[in-house]
């Protein structure tokens, strides 16, 4: 019989734990975390500068109208009013560093994970973010640099995650993800929605994948969502070696560039690479300039924002 792990927060089969971080799982959870009131209080306090809104176009393939929104003059009460509204993608990051409940939540859930998944090793917490976003909003076509986890809290969204392949997600765009030279974007065709585990996701649902796999998102009401990156031995050395093959093998006219991070030769990349950026030999490229926007977040416009005379960075972007 398969064996499950009870704890307050979820309970999953020991079948999940052993294809944690191997296979796309949509899987459940009993997070309860905050209503209506809570959000707007939470927003009315949060720093501003750790607070990021984006708006976005309705065509996956055209990236052009995703776009940072200046927030810092709104209440919370503005904030949700203009979600409702509007076209908006709201992250609160750093929510574990503001709300210690949250930190309290993802160190148990990923105490629980590093202790069922043994093929992964000294697996931590990183960054979490609390996400609010509008009715009909998008998330383009893109993959994260490090693995997460996406707890549904409230709202229905439709999720589609592709396969990790060269077809799906280029090494060249890949390795410029990771070693953060470029957004998290990826060039995007519809006919891959063919090739994609499609869910709709709605409260207490968690959703899971393999590190570097692609993905994207549509909203079907308001959402609320925490995602969670987390840390394991395996996700670092592979890290690591694309950022070799980045700044080194491909510098180097190295085409066929390997991506395996399982023998030797991946940890000599590894450390070679570790002790060059810890020496700060690699120039990284200034990202801050692509948040310059004229939008700005206004409760009282029927679409939820209003536009500035000029273009300046918002207060989140210096922070990304």
């Amino acid at each position: 019989m398969m064996s499950a792990t009870d704890t307050s927060l979820f309970s999953w089969e020991q079948s999940a734990y052993d294809n944690f971080g191997k296979k796309t799982q949509r899987l459940k959870h009993s997070l309860d975390l905050f209503d209506d009131d809570a959000l707007i209080a939470l927003l009315d306090s949060y720093p501003r500068e750790w607070l990021q809104c984006f708006t976005m176009g309705f065509n996956p393939e055209d990236y052009s109208d995703w776009k940072g929104v200046h927030i810092a003059d709104s209440s919370g009460a503005e904030i949700m009013e203009a979600v409702h509204k509007g076209r908006f993608w709201i992250n609160v990051i750093n929510i574990d560093k503001a709300d210690k409940r949250c930190a309290d939540i993802l160190k148990q859930i990923y105490s629980d994970i590093s202790a069922n998944s043994p093929h992964l090793a000294d697996i931590k917490a990183g960054y979490s973010t609390l996400i609010i976003s509008s009715p009909g909003i998008q998330v383009y076509y893109h993959l994260d640099a490090e693995a997460n986890m996406l707890w549904h809290l409230k709202g229905e969204k439709q999720v589609w995650v592709y396969p990790k392949s060269d077809e799906y997600s280029p090494q060249d765009e890949l390795e410029k993800v990771i070693a953060q030279e470029k957004d998290e974007d990826l060039p995007f065709k519809k006919s891959f929605d063919d090739a994609a585990d499609t869910f709709i996701l709605k409260g207490g649902d968690v959703l899971t994948w393999p590190i570097h796999s692609p993905h994207r998102v549509e909203n079907l009401t308001v959402n609320v969502s925490l995602t969670s990156s987390y840390y394991s031995n395996e996700n670092r050395i592979l890290n690591s070696v694309h950022c070799a093959n980045y700044f080194i093998l491909k510098k180097l006219g190295y085409k066929n560039r390997s991506t395996r991070h399982d023998n030797s030769i991946a940890y000599i990349k590894a450390y070679i690479y570790l002790v060059m950026n810890k020496l700060k030999l690699f120039k990284h490229k200034d990202r801050t300039a692509y948040y310059k926007t004229d939008l700005k977040l206004d409760h009282a416009q029927d679409n939820g924002m209003s536009i500035l005379s000029e273009s300046y960075s918002p207060e989140f972007a210096n922070k990304v």
